[in-house]
């Protein structure tokens, strides 16, 4: 719901970057970060991508503020494989139900993944803050991703915008009908009737926008317009280059690894 806040105006170096540029080395610096084996690449590339998002000029507070849920996610993973993967007792937690068991194993499993989890999800966040999601969804199309796909993820990310004004809107008019001084219990139903009319709002609004898209004209077999006319600059190639490079030394890295 807080995705009309990205700072995609911002003027920093990254910014500048073609969009078909960052797309392609992001993405693949995501699908990078979850598929490396040792926890201290993927830490390394975790650096790598805080230190880029702070080159965006946002302030570590943004990054925070966006790394909170994943953080929790990952922690709550980690703890998860530390008490339930292993051979060696790393330490031992007695408790008056259960006794828990961390193992050295399960330690270093879960450490991968909370690696992974973070730097993946940073990378994402850089590139949701850096680049205007026409120019994602773009580049996908100009590789080949099928059309339904590129078009159902745009309503998505359109629609999500819909939900959000609906949202507000009945919370302020739930406001202004002294709502928030109910009881506890009454509020806790007051919420989940809100959320159900939210989604039958949307699904409503968002049936009428459909409806006049068709009216004005809209044929899914038509072919699609080009978005990006100018070719990629040679600055750009450069960079999309020495990124390629740095992905493919990391990959071999972690491939002699031992």
């Amino acid at each position: 719901m807080d995705l009309s806040r990205y700072r995609t105006e911002l003027d920093s170096p990254l910014h500048r970057i073609d969009g078909r540029v960052k797309t392609g080395l992001l993405l693949a610096a995501v699908v990078l970060a979850a598929t490396l084996s040792h926890w201290q690449l993927a830490l390394g590339l975790w650096v790598c991508a805080t230190g880029l998002f702070l080159t965006l000029r946002s302030g570590i507070r943004e990054l925070l503020a966006r790394l909170l849920i994943p953080f929790g996610i990952a922690w709550v993973v980690f703890l998860s494989v530390l008490f339930t993967n292993g051979n060696h007792a790393l330490f031992v937690i007695p408790l008056k139900i259960v006794t828990l068991t961390a193992w050295q194993e399960g330690a270093m499993l879960g450490l991968l993944l909370f690696m992974r989890i973070m730097a993946a999800v940073t990378f994402a966040t850089l590139l949701a803050f850096s680049t205007p999601m026409i120019e994602i969804l773009e580049t996908l199309r100009l590789w080949r991703v099928p059309d339904v796909i590129i078009d159902i993820a745009d309503m998505m990310y359109r629609y999500i915008f819909i939900i959000q004004d609906t949202a507000h809107t009945m919370h302020r008019a739930q406001l202004c009908r002294m709502g928030e001084s109910a009881s506890w219990s009454r509020r806790v139903g007051d919420v989940g009737r809100l959320a159900s009319s939210i989604l039958i709002k949307s699904l409503d609004r968002s049936t009428r926008i459909y409806q006049a898209m068709l009216s004005r004209g809209l044929n899914e077999a038509a072919p699609n317009m080009r978005f990006f006319t100018a070719p990629i600059s040679h600055r750009d190639k450069l960079i999309a280059g020495i990124g390629a490079m740095g992905a493919l030394a990391l990959a071999i890295a972690n491939l002699r690894w031992r």
